[in-house]
């Protein structure tokens, strides 16, 4: 079964889309230009909110996903993706797990929030690289930690008085598209 991707869908502007297809060729033009300019001023917002957190604004604009608005779809979805950035991009901090203190659990920020998220370091290591461990034919192995993605953290910018400004500046980008268009 898929996973489900976290987006962001803008509610009601489907039936806006179908009252505006018996309207003339500017105003979809003025509709698919709005929903296109406020899908990347979104994925820019997002990619900023998501930089808060420890990583660069283009390590997380470069994992999320535009899908531009067509004459056929007149929908822009925003996705992130699921590949994993490594956590030397990542701005991390350890607290010490048992009592030996050779662990530390790894932690990184999710919408200003501690996150704990999966690996390890030996904090008496001199390079502190973050590990994870894992059981491969009765053996446990140790090895250097993939990263972590932007789609926890996506979820949590996106959320829902985000969605309702998304809502409020992509109708005031319709109407600025729709009155170009019409001085035309």
């Amino acid at each position: 079964m898929p996973r489900r991707q976290p987006q962001i869908q803008l509610d009601g502007l489907d039936e806006v889309v179908k009252s505006l297809e018996d309207q003339p060729q500017a105003i979809r033009r003025a509709t698919r230009a709005a929903i296109n300019d406020q899908a990347r001023d979104s994925k820019k917002e997002l990619a900023q909110l998501i930089a808060r957190d420890g990583v660069s604004r283009a390590k997380a604009g470069g994992q999320i996903t535009l899908r531009r608005a067509t004459n056929k779809l007149p929908v822009a979805v925003l996705a992130p993706t699921s590949r994993r950035i490594p956590f030397r991009f990542w701005k991390t901090t350890t607290r010490v797990t048992d009592s030996t203190g050779t662990r530390a659990s790894v932690w990184i920020k999710k919408g200003g929030q501690l996150m704990r998220v999966w690996g390890f370091v030996n904090p008496k290591s001199k390079n502190r690289a973050i590990l994870t461990r894992h059981r491969k034919v009765g053996e446990d192995r140790i090895k250097p930690a993939a990263g972590h993605s932007v789609k926890l953290h996506f979820q949590a910018a996106a959320d829902q008085a985000y969605v309702k400004g998304v809502k409020e500046s992509l109708s005031d980008k319709f109407i600025k598209r729709y009155n170009e268009q019409l001085k035309k």
